[in-house]
């Protein structure tokens, strides 16, 4: 080691698109191989602590194997949910062959841009309300998610929402999201409420396919529906993806859209 500098592997050691991992004292660090650079980062998904490098590496960006969040290589930025915090990146410079990582203090001088706008479920990437009355920036996705959907009437018209799916949307509030730490309508993920005599129906997003959290979601969003409705709650987890644009304010992530 010299002047914070360590070797972690000789030029051509690590082909090109690949990744060695090694241990500096006790952290895993990632050194991957791209564009004829090499990037360091810490070896563990900000969201829940997995292997980044075991995951597909698509030209700067690396996949967590465990839930998909992505992060960009040369910087740590995130580059998809649902892991909202960037990965510590390490600097990394080649003398005399040797390929040699800055452990001893993290890379914080590299500015971490900002991630992409993701677009809506079925919208076209940067499609926006063609209203000429909707605000800046809104969505018909985002919109919807700002209210509860409307109860049908017998001749097929809609009625505004029932004072009951209010008290249980306000209810939901409550219902956290564990992997991001927003609540589930925070989150947009509360799609319809259906109140109707003898049973209470919640249509729900996931933020990801198979999270882990669904069945403690489901109970949370049950008890809460219940709170308020005293009768059987049941939850339909619907299969359509998830994007942030489905948020009343996607602000609430912390980055910008």
């Amino acid at each position: 080691m010299s002047d914070g500098f360590v070797t972690v592997a000789k030029v051509g050691e690590i082909p090109e698109g690949g990744v060695k991992v090694v241990r500096l004292e006790d952290q895993g660090v990632a050194v991957f191989h791209v564009g004829g650079k090499y990037y360091a980062l810490e070896d563990v998904c900000t969201h829940d602590g997995g292997p980044l490098a075991e995951g597909p590496l698509d030209g700067y960006l690396v996949e967590c194997p465990r839930h998909g969040a992505r992060f960009d290589i040369r910087t740590g930025a995130v580059r998809a949910l649902p892991a909202t915090a960037p990965v510590p990146t390490f600097a990394v410079r080649v003398t005399d062959e040797e390929v040699q990582v800055a452990y001893e203090s993290y890379d914080e001088t590299r500015p971490v841009p900002p991630a992409p706008t993701w677009p809506a479920a079925g919208d076209a990437p940067g499609a926006r309300s063609a209203r000429p009355d909707a605000p800046s920036g809104a969505s018909p996705a985002r919109e919807a998610a700002s209210a509860p959907a409307a109860a049908p009437l017998p001749g097929g018209e809609a009625a505004g929402p029932s004072q009951q799916q209010f008290a249980i949307r306000a209810a939901l509030e409550t219902v956290m999201d564990p992997e991001i730490g927003l609540s589930v309508v925070d989150l947009g993920l509360i799609r319809e409420i259906v109140v109707e005599p003898g049973r209470t129906q919640v249509r729900m997003l996931l933020t990801t396919p198979f999270c882990p959290y669904a069945p403690q979601l489901v109970e949370e969003v049950k008890l809460a529906a219940r709170s308020v409705v005293d009768q059987p709650a049941e939850v339909e987890i619907l299969p359509d993806p998830w994007s942030p644009d489905l948020m009343p304010d996607p602000g609430l992530l912390g980055f910008s859209f």
